[in-house]
């Protein structure tokens, strides 16, 4: 079984929010820890601290191009233009954009149409996207609907910053109403801090990642760890679902766990020594 975890940080300066551990993390730190884990390759998300934006990311996805690759920080300036998109993308390692909705500023820009260049451009582009956006999950429906060969990943199953046990997971009826459009998929990605109170392997929350499965597709389910304010164990991370989830046939443990994501990305992992079991 290919293992790719669809989401961790690596950095080497600046200031974590308080959930992140605190501490600079290093891809060689992450290689160690995947080893012990089990995890084969990882998608790289400069995480918005590090004052060196995706530099670290992307000199970890050169000196390891067969286990890292970088789903990029990207300022949705209007002024960017096409040819400036293309040389961005053409850096070794990026493999697609990932774009947070989180703060006022930035959820403005998306709720007014600010950054519908963006989306015209990512999609003539065929550059795949990975959106951070709770609570705006009607934004991202139009979006799909108006962009089909768009490339869509909705990180963290949506599920608001801070939320746990049951109201994590209050606007997944509206998360699943998604699952109608083809170029939308979902990463399921730091699961662990969304249980309330519970230990491994955190079996409250099976029923909604189920749910999940059933509305998608388990190739459209994309396992992630968010591993920096994970506090279990990483390779609890992995085994929440590809061992303990009730009824996930081998073929779908396949895909949600690594296979359905390097599809989606078209990310080419033919020749890569597995390292996971």
């Amino acid at each position: 079984m290919l293992v790719i975890d669809s989401q961790v940080h690596v950095w080497d300066g600046g200031k974590p929010p308080h959930h992140h551990r605190q501490s600079p993390y290093s891809a060689e730190e992450l290689l160690a820890d995947m080893a012990v884990a089990g995890v084969d390759k990882a998608i790289l998300v400069p995480p918005t601290w590090d004052p060196r934006g995706n530099a670290p990311s992307l000199e970890a996805a050169q000196r390891y191009p067969d286990r890292f690759a970088v789903m990029g920080l990207l300022s949705l300036s209007p002024e960017m233009t096409r040819d400036e998109l293309q040389r961005w993308r053409a850096q070794p390692g990026m493999i697609g954009a990932r774009l947070s909705f989180n703060r006022p500023d930035t959820r403005a820009m998306l709720i007014s149409g600010a950054a519908d260049w963006f989306w015209d451009a990512a999609e003539a582009e065929d550059l795949p996207i990975m959106l951070l956006v709770p609570g705006l999950l009607p934004f991202v429906a139009a979006l799909a609907a108006r962009h089909p060969k768009l490339r869509i990943i909705v990180d963290h199953l949506a599920v608001p910053r801070g939320a746990k046990g049951a109201q994590a997971f209050e606007h997944l009826p509206e998360l699943l109403a998604m699952a109608r459009f083809d170029n939308v998929a979902v990463k399921a990605a730091g699961l662990p801090g969304y249980a309330e109170g519970e230990p491994y392997p955190f079996r409250s929350l099976h029923p909604y990642v189920a749910q999940v499965l059933s509305a998608f597709g388990a190739d459209r389910v994309f396992w992630g760890t968010d591993l920096s304010r994970m506090t279990c164990s990483y390779r609890e991370c992995v085994t929440m679902l590809s061992e303990d989830l009730d009824h996930l046939s081998p073929q779908n443990r396949n895909l949600v766990m690594g296979d359905g994501l390097s599809r989606w990305l078209r990310w080419d992992v033919n020749g890569m020594d597995e390292v996971s079991a």
